[in-house]
């Protein structure tokens, strides 16, 4: 490696070092993880058995990925897998055993740079009694990687969300969304109002977000947004996954959930979705503007009541985004802060996310002064 030529460029190197040795770190203290996980190894394709619709789209029984032992006690559910293309998405795909077409559906939609891990605690509270779908957005997760940084803008990921919902018949959505699954989310909610139930919002945005101060940006994060210069980086030295978890939760996560959460990434050109999102979040480009800017105007078409619940420590995104969203949602309900949270609100705050959910999942009462009136109807 040349060695830096400016300022900004030792900086980089610096923190790049840093990062370096604090992953040695972690590491060394979870050596006891290390016997179990081959870091070596790829993820095992998993095997399509049925196609449907037009052939483009494939679909497997639920199963269970190869996972090192540790993970599938953490991560105990049965995924389906989706063809979209040329790539496939993982999902977890979970109901009550003799649950009904009719059952209510949560969809829910991590960010950058977590996976459907994030939302275990949830899934095992909803599945009881409702129909959960976690994907991994292609790219993240047990998804596949593509290698072109191309594929990775909002719209492609909209649409994956559009031909997963399509594919799987889901109606009646409650969509629970946390960082950048806000956007790809509340942008299929703006084309398909008519099919959102329940909107909960978690340390997300549904506009161009303002300029963030550098100093509130972990450094990791930044050099991952940083072009092509910030892809390579990210590759060699998983920049986001240490700065982002050692400072973007007000309480540290154990090293087995650290664990958990690289597991996916563990191999460098299964980074590249990371540095494409903090890319489009830190220096969108003007189709990822525009788009955002498409989906703030949308946002006044939907129906639905919508949560919003943040962590009050968030040290990126702040209150704004918040309050912008209540603004432009016309059923909002004022956000509501947790002092004690940052930005991983499912991770942090599962209990209190839960309790939203499963209010907004229950069936709808007939009022009083409806029952009364049913009445006296001939």
């Amino acid at each position: 490696m040349q060695p830096p030529q400016t300022a900004s460029g030792y900086i980089f190197a610096a923190g790049a070092i840093w990062i370096r040795v604090f992953r040695i770190r972690i590491t060394v203290t979870s050596g006891k993880l290390n016997g179990s996980v081959d870091m070596r190894k790829p993820f095992s394709n998993q095997q399509l058995v049925s196609s449907i619709i037009d052939g483009s789209v494939s679909t497997a029984e639920p199963n269970t990925p190869q996972l090192p032992e540790w993970l599938q006690e953490l991560y105990p559910f049965r995924t389906r897998t989706l063809e979209l293309g040329r790539y496939a998405m993982s999902l977890v795909d979970e109901a009550p055993l003799h649950a009904a077409s009719e059952t209510p559906v949560a969809v829910l939609l991590h960010g950058n740079p977590t996976w459907s891990f994030l939302y275990r605690d949830l899934i095992q509270q909803l599945r009881q009694k409702y129909r959960v779908v976690a994907p991994d957005m292609i790219g993240f997760g047990l998804s596949d990687k593509p290698q072109d940084p191309v594929y990775h803008s909002l719209e492609q990921h909209i649409s994956n969300l559009a031909r997963l919902v399509e594919t799987l018949d889901l109606q009646n959505l409650t969509l629970v969304m946390n960082g950048w699954g806000g956007p790809v989310g509340l942008g299929y909610a703006v084309l398909h109002p008519e099919n959102i139930r329940h909107l909960v919002l978690t340390n997300t945005w549904g506009t161009n977000v303002p300029r963030l101060k550098p100093r509130f940006v972990p450094l990791g994060m930044r050099i991952a947004g940083y072009g092509r210069i910030g892809r390579r980086l990210e590759s060699w030295l998983n920049l986001s996954m240490h700065s982002i978890f050692s400072s973007r939760t007000y309480r540290p996560i154990g090293d087995l959930a650290f664990e958990a959460y690289s597991y996916p990434f563990r191999q460098g050109e299964s980074r590249l979705a990371i540095s494409c999102f903090s890319q489009m979040f830190f220096n969108p480009d003007p189709a990822t503007a525009a788009k955002l800017a498409r989906i703030q105007a949308g946002l006044k078409n939907i129906t639905a009541p919508a949560d919003i619940l943040c962590g009050a420590r968030d040290p990126v995104l702040g209150k704004l985004p918040a309050y912008l969203l209540r603004d432009d949602l016309k059923h909002a309900r004022e956000p509501v802060f947790l002092p004690e949270v940052s930005h991983y609100f499912p991770e942090e705050a599962p209990n209190d996310l839960a309790e939203v959910v499963l209010r907004g999942m229950e069936p709808k009462r007939a009022s009083r002064t409806s029952r009364n009136l049913f009445k006296i109807l001939p």
